[in-house]
């Protein structure tokens, strides 16, 4: 249950009403980064941090590995994998910003598919 819909449906930039009801240790992790319900896409290699929609809680953040229509699969710590399904998460996107990752081929790539 997302317990901050009614409120997020109303506004265009969701960011900035979704980090005024986050605790300030989390909001000051996630604040410089894009979120996804705001345009925003998600690419392979790109590092996410995941809320949970129903205690507004980070769950995890890690590294993208795979994705499959609205299930993202993420590398957590280098030790495990955690799958998530879009929709049950507030999902906020830190773009990787080097040269082995090229976003141009990834996106030609996706719309190729």
């Amino acid at each position: 249950m997302d317990i901050l819909k009614p409120i997020l449906d109303i506004y265009d930039v969701k960011k900035d009403v979704l980090l005024f009801y986050l605790d300030d240790k989390i909001k000051r992790e996630v604040e410089n980064l894009d979120y996804l319900e705001d345009d925003n896409e998600l690419f392979l290699n790109d590092k996410v941090y995941i809320i949970n929609r129903s205690t507004l809680e980070l769950e995890h953040n890690g590294i993208i590995q795979a994705i499959k229509e609205e299930i993202v699969t993420m590398k957590v710590k280098s030790t495990f994998s955690v799958h998530f399904h879009t929709n049950n998460y507030h999902v906020f996107i830190k773009r990787r910003k080097n040269k082995k990752n090229d976003r141009d081929f990834y996106k030609a790539l996706l719309e190729s598919l």
